[in-house]
């Protein structure tokens, strides 16, 4: 017994020294590999200087000041702005009470930057971005009721102020989280024209103005790779913090800075840190203009579940975690930028077959019918590359999605992973 016991202890005690015998070999290879700087130039976003009278931010945040959004009424608000359980009283009401609030969003969209303060760390929050996302909701409650008074001209030039905003809110010079929101504000604009032709009698030449101003609001690629930037900035600040030292819930002298000391300089190399989320980033950006289904995903990008052993000889352990835990869904970047393209080009697609029947008193039998007066070539789907499917039988047209299946334009049934990105067409 007593000898299965010394057995057991000299088998730990032989692993204890084979793990530092990897652990020493590891630090010996990354600290004679190690490098002291980089050259990251191209990830660091040049912010201009903007005049404050100049900046629509300010203005903003006079609106937010201004909003009127109880919770108690959210989903009656809700359902106004999307056009449904509709109550023009209760419509009357919530635009008289927000009239502050819309004319200085109005002010705002005439002012020629939005630029938000510089971030300084991940931990800032960002409360008017909710606010924003409001106004755009009360900007469509605008919309709806500009056309239920049949006053469809001015109802597509409400729901294009949402979208031009969306766009600014895009590019506005914060994290990743704008991006996200200005990219949502985009797509209610969006969501608005649509519903707008369902119902809209105007003559061809408004809906032929509205398709070219589309044209401005493609998805926008500047917005995310600067959002990426600022997200960079801040991680490399982060690193740069541990690296001294400055870590969250530990103080910064004592015992604790002196283990965190010895574990830095065995554990940790902050420029290898660093060279990982720049190469996550100058990947993202060079893969931006291709369909979804083109992207080729290095297995950095996608590896998952890395081992311990392999994580402690790369010389750069924690490292690798901090990466880990800072590093975000970069797939779920490049479906949104699809996404905001393909809800776009089915837009337009609905304007060029409005227009198409306003001519002819029919749908078209094929997309190529639009070309190339409407479009060069057929609308191309952003996600797999291929044309943009449509079923005149069904009145439809519709994105693969992220799953990159033909479903045949099956609309999404809750929890079902099978469905297509489906647009009606309600005329």
């Amino acid at each position: 017994m007593n000898g299965r016991k010394l057995l057991k202890v000299f088998g730990i005690l032989g692993l204890l020294f084979f793990v530092c015998l990897l652990l020493v070999a590891g630090i010996s290879i990354s600290s004679n590999s190690r490098k002291t700087t980089f050259d990251d130039s191209d990830l660091v976003l040049v912010r201009p200087k903007i005049p404050v009278e100049s900046n629509a931010f300010w203005t903003l945040l006079k609106a937010t000041n201004e909003l009127y959004w109880p919770a108690s009424e959210e989903t009656a608000f809700l359902e106004l702005s999307e056009g449904t359980n509709w109550d023009n009283s209760l419509a009357n009401e919530v635009l008289q009470t927000n009239r502050v609030c819309l004319e200085l969003f109005d002010e705002s969209l005439q002012q020629p930057f939005l630029m938000i303060p510089k971030p300084q760390s991940f931990d800032e929050e960002y409360s008017y971005l909710s606010c924003w996302k409001i106004i755009s909701y009360l900007e469509s409650i605008q919309t709806e009721a500009l056309l239920r008074a049949h006053r469809e001209k001015e109802a597509f030039d409400s729901a294009m102020k949402i979208i031009r905003f969306g766009q600014r809110v895009e590019n506005c010079g914060g994290p990743m989280i704008h991006y996200l929101v200005g990219s949502s504000i985009k797509a209610i604009g969006l969501q608005c024209v649509q519903r707008i032709l369902a119902q809209a009698v105007l003559p061809e030449s408004n809906f032929k103005e509205l398709l070219n101003d589309l044209n401005n609001y493609p998805p926008d690629s500047a917005g995310l790779t600067n959002a990426l930037k600022v997200e960079y900035g801040l991680e490399c600040k982060f690193v740069d913090n541990y690296a001294k030292g400055k870590i969250p819930g530990v103080t910064n002298s004592g015992p604790e800075r002196f283990t965190t000391s010895i574990g830095m300089k065995v554990l940790f190399d902050p420029i290898k840190t660093r060279m990982e989320f720049a190469e996550r980033d100058r990947f993202l950006f060079a893969n931006f203009s291709k369909p979804f289904s083109n992207i080729v995903w290095p297995e950095s990008t996608i590896e998952t579940n890395v081992s311990f052993i392999k994580r402690l000889v790369s010389g750069n352990f924690l490292g690798q975690i901090i990466f880990d835990l800072l590093e975000p869904s970069v797939k779920s970047f490049a479906v949104r930028k699809s996404r905001e393209n393909v809800d776009i080009t089915a837009t337009r697609i609905l304007l060029a077959l409005k227009i198409y029947k306003l001519r002819h008193g029919k749908l078209p039998g094929s997309l190529s019918e639009l070309a190339p007066e409407f479009f060069s070539e057929i609308p191309i789907d952003d996600f797999d590359g291929k044309p943009f499917r449509y079923s005149p039988e069904k009145k439809i047209i519709y994105s693969v999605g992220p799953d990159l299946k033909d479903s045949g334009g099956k609309e999404r049934i809750k929890y079902s992973k099978d469905y297509d990105l489906l647009f009606k067409i309600d005329f």
